[in-house]
């Protein structure tokens, strides 16, 4: 069943100071996937354009969201590999769109792959490699 509400375990990682800058907008979420979105303005632009490690960021945040969709309450993830391919810029004014789903899961490991479109545009792809861990008391 697909959610367009996040979780309180995504609302907190949609709450970062960080994704908030960047305008980091929950879209929906279903058993291993989630969506969001941005629109590309002066805090994400480097030379003209979208800078990559904006795009980098705000697609591991996705996986993770899609990730915590299957995550089990007494685990958390952190990453531990994340692998881009970029294959075309976006623009001041762009609206672009990452699609996390859930590769696999195992005890140990979890493996997202994540799209970004400018519209029907591919232009970026992720594999994000996180390493399932039991969080440490407060």
């Amino acid at each position: 069943m697909t959610t367009i509400q996040p979780s309180p375990r995504q609302q907190i990682l949609l709450e970062f100071a960080l994704h908030r800058h960047l305008g980091l907008a929950f879209e929906a979420s279903a058993d291993g996937k989630a969506s969001a979105g941005f629109v590309v303005d002066l805090q994400h632009i480097a030379f003209g354009g979208l800078h990559g490690g904006v795009l980098y960021a705000l697609m591991d945040a996705v996986a993770m969201l899609a990730l915590l969709t299957r995550l089990a309450p007494d685990r958390h993830a952190v990453t531990h590999d994340l692998h881009v391919s970029v294959m075309r810029g976006a623009a001041f004014g762009d609206r672009v769109v990452l699609a996390a789903q859930v590769a696999r899961l195992g005890r140990s490991l979890a493996f997202v792959d994540v799209a970004a479109r400018v519209g029907e545009t591919m232009i970026a792809t992720a594999r994000v490699t996180k390493s399932v861990v039991v969080p440490k008391p407060a």
